[in-house]
């Protein structure tokens, strides 16, 4: 079946050469871009000193940078955010007199700079209007602060990307929404946090100095702490410390940080980036404080040197960690205990009293809800540059009109060159409305100013292609509170490109070269008739995964797209030739499950597709063919719902796998894959040819090659060579992950491979006259993984029949087409075969052999033989094994129950609440390919093995077989003879209907358990199912 909106893989190559020329060579156009802080024309505060509206014209004065007033301004009311780009101050620098200001109305447009000056504050109180959720409140690309800023709203709100925080910002009532471009906090100051969270697990922040207050059940989320920082925590309130550790060294690290007010109700945590914490131990100090040592799974450290109690409290010598749920790992006092109130505690007085002082501010102020949105249609700023390649830095390239289309002299505005970015607040077009000449036009220099709105008119291009200066990361080098675009948009940098919250994609919008910092402020793009290319490119993230609204989406190169749920009339089109992955959100899908709208075609063996981690966790992914041709894709979720992509048309000749597999990414979520086991060579594997060995990158159609049939040497000629890219999956097992196994010299037998072969893991070798597969001889020394290689190319090589090949001197195999083929490229020579599907029973050069007794003798023999193999690996595989499963059960709410009985035998009794209707069987969890040994051909993750269950309640027993007989129950491996059943370490068991009142006890028949790899603890079971 063919689409309308389908794009050939030649077409896709076409659209990337394209986008890359667009504009030419950037070194014509000017890399000097300007800075947050002009110092050229600045806004200054001229209201009551009592208390003003910021929306109030009256209340702002334009002066030039000699404090002359400025008058010739143009457009909508004259304040910071939609007249003159300039410097925005409250009070000015030594300013004795106290003043409040106070915003309670949205402004989506962005202010240059901010300054709140000494005894003055700023007090943000707007909201979002008539259900609009549209970018920032109030954004500024910057600010410092002498006085005070107040943040006192739910809305998202934006403190840019440079700053100094010099005075008190207060945050209150706000879910992690004050955003600070950078994630950096310079704060010499004091930051409140008043049931407020700042920093998120995605983006961390770093707070570098000064006083941090937290109360009214706050949350920080930050990198590591430096020195000179004090942390204070009302006692009385709950109030949680997360720190990420990923950028600590070897040997652990220390936080600067002092702590004060801690109690039973404050709570330590660990980022799920970091490491996973194994110990939490407090150490009292000579001086009366505490250190708080978390030792860390990797053999690191997180320690806090300076912990000062609430009076009254005294912490346990070993804290409890338990997983949270979603970020990480909590530190907490496992008391049962009920606290104390903690009111006459000094620190609880004094914190209370900045919450207090925090409502009164600003409240007696009669201030406007009334905001602009981000398109005046009052002034706008047109382009008059050069048709092709006009450079967006050359003021001559810019001419400003007012709303009666009459020109505005630029040279009568006092300040900065006169561009949209550095003057007055205007719409920017590029090109214009109905245009039909083509434009291209190229900013190629960082701009971290925000323009009010852009729009790119028929047949115009802008190009983006502005990166940071001198090792600068901080804010957008590219900013727009909203765009629309009816032409081309390009952007061609891996730095942070703000698109802001309102927008139209009618046109074209291609993203190159960026992983994931294009940034749309609501997280939609309303793509209608547009098209959306992604090149070597990530769209969204875990924590904003994007809403795309109709339209055309182009992957190819390595792209990822992270969505939310695909409406109806959206085309996706993949590269088939490139790894591109497709990730859904599903949090916001209905009961019954949901079906994505999109067509998704050219979909072959390279094509992922992902269900994002805040999902419901994935149990089985099945392809079925449509009556057109198309396949349908239904993911089912362990919650008993489903996501169904109806229409997926694969690539020409690819058939996908009835069942996929579904591997956890490591990162992201899970993704849905075609695993069809691939048995390939690397690149500069030597095959033997009638005219001596040659690359096996060199081999091609109609080559001869020797080959062993019947002890014999004979000649085949080639058939077909295929080609595929691969790019590891970082976080998985090493086999699944897709890491080569490299072969040293000589480890078969001498010269026996005579140089280092490269190989996947499927990859079969001779041995004793039977195929096996490489993976099952992995030792760790002179036959393993090669992790340094993430991204490689490998080639299959067929002959006519199955072949015994000699690769680098090895006996191994030719290509068996077992249904893979299509997810290679072949040799341009090569005619398209269309042969049966082919098996290893019945086409086999040689019998295919997995069992342990035949290949642990020959496991054995090749790590004996090790010790004379030069170049060996250190032996990374030693493992400390244990046969204690650690079974718990855990209840939907999140409560842990352990076993009250366990006979020598095989029954494990728990006591379960009243009310609890479903639990799940948690326990340590491991391969037995990893703890026995490769030659066992079991890859199956293995928690405990189950038979029969019993509740007994009210002494009347009640037998639970659900396990033996839903064969989709999440957690469990395939039903088998016998009734019995493995878990994965993970398994729902529904007990039916929940008595209500009164214990009940669950007893299960454990057959067998172990053994597991001690680090594989139920501890990290149980986070990872808080964590979905």
């Amino acid at each position: 079946m063919s689409d309308n909106n389908a794009v050939s893989p030649d077409e896709l190559a076409q659209i990337a050469a394209d986008a890359a020329a667009a504009g030419g060579d950037t070194s014509q156009y000017s890399s000097n871009g300007h800075n947050f802080h002009q110092h050229d024309n600045a806004w200054r505060w001229a209201g009551p000193a009592t208390g003003g509206d910021w929306s109030d014209p009256a209340n702002w004065k334009l002066v030039d940078p000699r404090g002359n007033s400025v008058s010739d301004t143009t457009g909508s009311p004259a304040v910071p955010q939609s007249e003159q780009n300039a410097d925005a101050n409250v009070a000015y620098y030594g300013n004795t007199t106290p003043m409040t200001v106070v915003v309670n109305a949205p402004y989506y447009n962005q202010i240059r700079s901010l300054s709140v000056w000494q005894n003055s504050t700023l007090k943000i109180t707007a909201n979002y209007q008539s259900g609009d959720t549209n970018g920032y409140v109030f954004a500024t690309a910057g600010f410092e602060n002498y006085g005070t800023i107040l943040v006192d709203t739910s809305a998202r709100v934006e403190l840019g990307g440079i700053n100094s925080q010099g005075g008190t910002l207060t945050i209150k009532n706000n879910d992690g929404n004050v955003v600070f471009d950078n994630d950096q906090v310079n704060n010499g100051g004091t930051i409140n946090l008043i049931n407020a969270s700042l920093g998120t697990t995605a983006n961390p922040i770093t707070v570098a100095g000064g006083t941090v207050n937290l109360q009214q059940n706050s949350t920080l989320v930050a990198n590591l702490w430096g020195e000179g920082t004090t942390i204070n925590v009302d006692p009385s309130t709950v109030n949680t410390i997360y720190v990420n550790d990923r950028y600590a060294n070897n040997d652990g690290n220390v936080q600067g940080a002092t702590i004060n007010g801690v109690s039973e109700n404050t709570h330590f945590g660990i980022l799920g980036t970091s490491s996973e914490p194994v110990a939490a131990d407090y150490t009292q100090n000579t001086d009366g404080s505490y250190t708080l040592v978390i030792s860390l799974e990797d053999g690191r450290s997180i320690t806090y040197p300076t912990v000062n109690m609430a009076s009254g409290y005294t912490p346990p010598a070993h804290a409890e960690i338990v997983a949270d749920g979603t970020t990480g790992w909590l530190i907490e006092d496992p008391s049962t205990v009920p606290a104390p109130s903690y009111t006459d505690d000094t620190t609880h007085q004094t914190l209370a009293q900045i919450a207090t002082d925090t409502d009164t501010t600003g409240a007696g102020i009669a201030a406007s809800s009334d905001g602009h949105n981000y398109h005046q249609h009052d002034g706008s700023w047109r382009w008059v540059g050069p048709t092709s390649g006009g450079d967006w830095s050359d003021p001559n390239n810019w001419a400003l009109y007012d709303s009666s289309n009459n020109r505005i002299p630029t040279e009568d505005i006092t300040g900065s060159p006169a561009i949209p970015q550095a003057e007055q607040n205007a719409d920017v077009n590029v090109g214009y409305s109905g245009s039909t000449t083509p434009s291209t036009v190229v900013v190629n220099a960082p701009y971290y100013n925000q323009l009010r709105s852009l729009s790119v008119w028929q047949d115009s291009t802008l190009k983006i292609t502005g990166n940071y200066q001198n090792g600068s990361s901080n804010g957008y080098v590219f900013a727009s509170a909203g765009f629309e675009n009816y032409g081309t948009i390009i952007v061609d940098t891996s730095a942070k490109v703000e698109l802001g919250g309102i927008n139209s994609q009618s046109g074209t919008l291609t993203i190159m070269n960026n992983d994931g910092n294009v940034v749309f402020d609501n997280g939609q793009l309303n793509n209608g008739s547009g098209t959306i290319n992604l090149i070597n490119a990530t769209l969204g993230t875990t924590a904003t995964p994007i809403n795309v609204n109709g339209g055309t989406v182009n992957l190819q190169q390595g792209s990822t797209i992270l969505a939310n749920l695909w409406g109806e009339s959206a085309t996706i089109n993949v590269d088939p030739n490139t790894v591109n992955t497709i990730y859904v959100n599903d949090r916001y899908a209905n009961n019954d499950g949901n079906v994505q709208g999109a067509v998704i075609n050219n979909v072959s063996g390279n094509t992922h597709f992902g269900i994002l981690g805040t999902s419901s966790q994935p149990v089985s992914a099945n392809y079925t063919k449509n009556d057109n041709g198309s396949y349908t894709l239904v993911i089912k979720l362990d919650n008993g719902r489903s996501i169904t992509y109806p229409t997926v048309n694969m690539a020409a000749g690819y058939a996908p796998p009835a069942q996929t597999t579904i591997v956890t990414d490591g990162t992201t979520g899970w993704l849905i894959e075609d695993t069809t086991p691939a048995a390939c060579f690397l690149t500069g594997v030597k095959l033997r040819t009638v005219s001596g060995d040659v690359s096996v990158e060199d081999i091609r159609k109609g080559d001869m090659l020797l080959v062993q049939h019947d002890g014999r040497e004979c000649e085949k000629p080639v058939v077909w060579v295929g080609k595929n890219r691969k790019i590891v999956s970082a976080g998985l097992p090493d086999d699944e992950a897709g890491y080569p196994v490299l072969v040293l010299k000589d480890a078969l037998a001498e010269g026996v491979p005579y140089q280092d072969m490269l190989v996947t893991s499927e990859h079969c070798l001779l041995m004793d006259g039977r195929f096996v597969p490489v993976r099952m001889l992995v030792n760790g020394t002179s036959i393993f993984y090669d992790r340094t290689l993430t991204t490689y190319e490998y080639y299959h090589v067929e002959t006519e029949d199955h072949s015994v090949l000699v690769a680098d001197g090895v006996l191994t195999e030719s290509y068996l087409d077992t249904g893979n083929r299509s997810s290679f490229v072949s040799d341009s020579n090569v005619v398209s075969l269309h042969s049966r599907g082919k098996t290893w029973a019945a086409d086999a050069a040689a019998p295919l052999e997995v069992r342990a007794d035949f290949v642990e003798p020959l496991f054995r023999a090749l790590a004996e033989r090790a010790g004379v193999v030069a170049g060996t690996a250190p032996d990374a595989q030693d493992r400390h094994l244990t046969q204690d499963a650690e079974l718990s059960l855990l209840t939907e709410a999140g409560s842990l129950i352990r076993p009250v009985r366990q006979t020598k035998g095989q029954m494990v009794s728990f006591m379960v609440p009243a009310g609890v209707s479903t639990v799940r069987l948690v326990s340590r969890a491991s391969r037995p390919c990893d703890v026995i040994g490769p030659f066992v051909d079991d890859r199956r993750t293995l928690g405990v093995l189950v038979g029969s269950v019993m509740v007994l309640h009210a002494n009347q027993m009640q037998p639970v077989t659900t396990h033996l007989t839903d064969a989709d129950l999440s957690g469990w491996h395939g039903l088998e003879q016998g009734g019995v059943r493995w878990t994965n370490g993970n398994a729902v068991l529904p007990l039916g209907d929940a008595p209500t009142q009164g214990v009940s006890m669950l007893t299960l028949q454990i057959l067998a358990a172990g053994p597991y790899d001690v680090k594989q603890d139920a501890a990290e079971t149980c986070r990872r199912i808080m964590q979905k």
